[in-house]
């Protein structure tokens, strides 16, 4: 589980379970993704790393329920992006 939010404001936690882990090749995981005390979407996502060149491509595939209007695809997508574009530039020697 994870947790945070801004000072005073939700509570945005994410409780995730790891069902496949191949180091070196793919992560298989289910989350709930909760707003305070409601659950606002249910997902199951995959990474997977495949050797490209002289480097590695990532590939994540997400399937998503989103519930009671709290969350859509499109949000999801550019949050992913966000942290995705981040490890991204951690990584670059």
């Amino acid at each position: 589980m994870n947790a945070g939010g801004p000072a005073g404001g939700p509570v945005h936690r994410f409780d995730a379970i790891y069902r496949d882990i191949v180091p070196g090749q793919r992560i298989i995981y289910t989350y709930d993704m909760h707003l305070d005390d409601t659950r606002i979407s249910v997902s199951l996502a995959t990474i997977e790393l495949r050797p490209e060149g002289t480097g590695t491509r990532l590939v994540f595939t997400e399937q998503g329920a989103f519930l009671d209007g709290y969350d859509d695809a499109g949000q999801r997508e550019a949050g992913t992006a966000e942290l995705l574009d981040a490890l991204g530039r951690s990584l670059i020697v």
